[in-house]
């Protein structure tokens, strides 16, 4: 029985393994309510940063929730307000 539940639209233009940042709402600094994109989720809102390497989207065309880990924003990354 097939899935009822529809996959995000796929970015092509973003090369795997990349996470766009698309629209933030302060300079240099992730955080909720932003907007990221990537290749397989498309854009994506950021719903929630759990650490450095690890924060929760939500995909705007299908509203599923997806935990994005293992990412490496540079050795002067910090976590602030969270």
């Amino acid at each position: 029985m097939p899935s009822t539940q529809s996959l995000p639209s796929e970015a092509p233009w973003i090369p795997p393994g990349v996470v766009r940042l698309v629209r933030l709402k302060r300079e240099g600094a992730l955080g909720r309510g932003d907007l990221v994109a990537t290749r397989r989720l498309g854009t994506c809102e950021v719903v929630t940063v759990e650490s450095t390497h690890t924060f929760t989207v939500r995909a705007l065309d299908n509203h599923t929730h997806y935990r994005i880990s293992g990412i490496d924003f540079g050795p002067g990354v910090r976590l602030e307000g969270v």
